[in-house]
């Protein structure tokens, strides 16, 4: 218990100062620490036999994208329509693992296939390391703290509904979502978060946290229940890849607390789908 304590709030620190503290050029840096950590991760959940295959995949895949498009270049010219096309596509992985999630165990056949089981492995990760980018240059020219709160307030969103579906699946829960991949998640539990992440989100709008993005109420309530929504999913589909491959935690990297997929499983979702559905409510995505 200590342990994970400790490490808790280390990462805690850790989060806030790669927020707040490092600038643009150093967020990258370790925006790409995270996703090449957690590539090498997913390499034994999608099934290759050395990680460093799928490793190798991520890399260049992420370094053929920040050759098209200079990351640097957000604050000054915008965010290329290109680059929110990539975002938007990584919603593609999460509703097509939602059939995927609702036929296991009985049908796992298409895990046999390594060429598909790495083009889902791309879509989770690198839309979630574009839109983390996207994210932190929001309004940068103007307030270089502005993106900072917007990471940290969808990141809440989460966070919010991570507890908020505890405490409410703890004490009200009845109803199993998907007992075959997580047991202890109920509808119950999924309508308690969404309820306080619902909450949470008024705060962090009242706050500002939102800046741009929270200027339509309607948009941003609707977006923020399908980052929910989708954030559970991500949380499922990475419980669903260890139950395949018959693993507890993705890796060791935090004592305590498991790998580093273990920690952002919800946010590989949630970050894409937030900004692909604030894109496409308000117009911006077409």
């Amino acid at each position: 218990m200590l342990t994970r304590i400790i490490t808790a709030v280390v990462l805690i620190a850790a989060v806030l100062a790669w927020l707040f503290v490092a600038d643009f050029a150093i967020f990258t840096v370790g925006a790409l620490f995270m996703y090449m950590v957690a590539a090498y991760e997913m390499g034994s959940l999608l099934g290759f036999k050395n990680k460093v295959t799928f490793t190798a995949i991520a890399m260049v895949a992420s370094t053929v994208c920040f050759w098209a498009v200079n990351p640097g270049t957000f604050v000054y010219v915008g965010i290329p329509r290109g680059i929110q096309y990539l975002v938007a596509s990584g919603v593609i992985v999460w509703v097509v693992a939602i059939p995927l999630l609702l036929k296991f165990p009985h049908d796992t056949k298409w895990h046999q296939y390594k060429i598909l089981n790495a083009v889902l492995g791309l879509l989770m990760l690198l839309p979630f390391l574009m839109g983390l980018i996207v994210l932190r240059v929001s309004s940068y020219s103007l307030d270089q703290k502005a993106g900072a709160y917007l990471v940290l307030a969808v990141m809440a969103l989460v966070w919010c509904a991570d507890s908020g579906a505890y405490f409410t699946g703890r004490f009200l829960g009845k109803h199993k979502m998907l007992p075959n991949v997580s047991p202890k998640k109920t509808m119950e539990g999924l309508l308690g978060g969404i309820v306080t992440a619902l909450v949470g989100m008024f705060i962090f709008l009242k706050l500002g946290f939102f800046g741009e993005y929270g200027s339509h109420l309607g948009v941003i309530v609707a977006a923020s229940v399908l980052t929910i929504v989708f954030s559970v999913i991500g949380d499922l589909v990475e419980s669903m890849f260890k139950r395949l491959v018959g693993i507890k935690d993705s890796g060791k990297i935090f004592p305590g607390h498991g790998g580093m997929l273990d920690r952002i499983d919800s946010q590989l979702a949630a970050i894409p789908v937030f900004l692909t559905s604030v894109w496409l409510f308000s117009g911006a995505l077409f």
